[in-house]
């Protein structure tokens, strides 16, 4: 199928440098706009990725629009605020299905994607969730388009191994985020390629605790020498100021939903020297070997610099999943059902995004695998955020 990144680099391009009069040759979209919602956090705990989230569906709304819209008609992304709260997440999807829209993207975190989950079952309509947590079964309404949490626990350890860390403490949040990735890396600590890896010690806290310093001390006691702490937004920095009010300065790795510039500003006085990311391998665009995704990631940071933006990660996470939609609205049109939503996005193989080639059939529900998953690291000095393996974890 053909990757809508030729769009946007067409749109960047036409958009930023001098052209020849009657070079667009697309015309202006008109008429009632091809709408799809996404739901996002962009006020509570989630909020650093949510607005940068937000951003990015503007950006890509402008440049879908300066090539011709939708069909001829403009596009629109309908921002509705979830305020971190599976709760509010599960009014948002009720409204959504009462709309009978065919599809939305997001919510961003677990909890509000299992809630989610649950709504859209039997009928839909499609949620493109924006995380690696959730297992949506084959063939459901739920899509979650990244490699799975188990596969970016998977390289996170084998980053941690291949670096002679091998003694590792966990602290994770008791919502579903740290549910799921305490599942997770279990599963990679038990792998037989980890045998030498210990996890020395596994402490819980509850997301809205302002303090985690009992937890700390026991890792402490444990004496480890990096440290894994899987949740995101304000409960992941009450973690890196427990560390650091302890003395603690340790590697630390944390999903990439905590790439974000606005976290790492904030977190800036008590950040660890060495910051890791369980990322993508859009977080690092023209990383890879010349070919359609690199281009495709360079018209991402193009898009982003066009617009005055800074690149993170939370520009990156909704990019190709918010294209999906985008492609599923251009194929079946504004008054495409639920299930021929499902049964396009399931059926897509060889579509190129930023992240890599998606195939649907042979990775059910997400599209990619674990050769996608990238570890980055936070260069407070350059303040960007750096490729620190190559895919799968691997030492570069």
């Amino acid at each position: 199928m053909k990757s809508m990144f030729r769009l946007a680099v067409a749109a960047v391009a036409a958009l930023s440098i001098a052209a020849p009069a009657g070079a667009l040759a697309a015309a202006a979209p008109s008429g009632p706009p091809v709408e799809i919602s996404a739901i996002l956090s962009t006020t509570g705990v989630a909020s650093f990725i949510g607005t940068a989230e937000a951003k990015a569906l503007e950006v890509m709304q402008a440049q879908v629009n300066a090539g011709g819209g939708i069909h001829g008609r403009p596009l629109h992304f309908n921002i509705l605020d979830d305020t971190s709260n599976p709760q509010v997440t599960v009014q948002l999807v009720s409204q959504l299905i009462a709309q009978k829209v065919p599809l939305f993207v997001g919510p961003m975190t677990p909890p509000a994607c299992l809630a989610a989950a649950g709504l859209i079952a039997q009928t839909g309509p499609v949620s493109i969730c924006l995380n690696p947590f959730g297992h949506p079964p084959p063939g459901s309404y739920q899509f979650n388009p990244f490699a799975d949490s188990y596969e970016v626990a998977t390289a996170a350890v084998r980053y941690f191994r291949e670096h002679n860390l091998t003694r590792v403490a966990m602290i994770n949040a008791t919502d579903g985020t740290g549910r799921d990735s305490d599942l997770a890396f279990n599963y990679a600590f038990k792998l037989p390629e980890n045998r030498s890896m210990s996890l020395v010690a596994q402490e819980h806290y509850a997301a809205g605790d302002v303090s985690v310093s009992a937890q700390i001390a026991h890792i402490k006691a444990a004496n480890p020498q990096a440290i894994i702490s899987y949740n995101t937004g304000t409960p992941f920095g009450t973690v890196l100021r427990g560390l650091h009010d302890a003395g603690m300065d340790l590697p630390v790795v944390t999903t990439g939903g905590n790439m974000t510039l606005g976290q790492m500003k904030s977190y800036a006085d008590f950040l660890p020297t060495d910051m890791l990311f369980g990322g993508q391998i859009s977080f690092a665009p023209g990383d890879i070997a010349p070919g359609p995704i690199h281009d495709n990631q360079l018209a991402l940071l193009a898009s982003l610099t066009h617009a005055g933006l800074k690149f993170d990660g939370g520009y990156a996470i909704v990019w190709d999943p918010a294209l999906l939609a985008v492609e599923v609205m251009r194929h079946l049109g504004a008054d495409a059902t639920p299930a021929a939503a499902r049964a396009y996005l399931a059926n897509i193989h060889g579509w190129t995004g930023t992240d890599g080639v998606y195939d649907f059939a042979g990775y059910p529900q997400r599209g990619i695998g674990a050769n996608t998953v990238l570890i980055m690291r936070w260069n407070p000095t350059t303040q960007r955020f750096d490729p620190a393996s190559r895919r799968g974890g691997a030492k570069r």
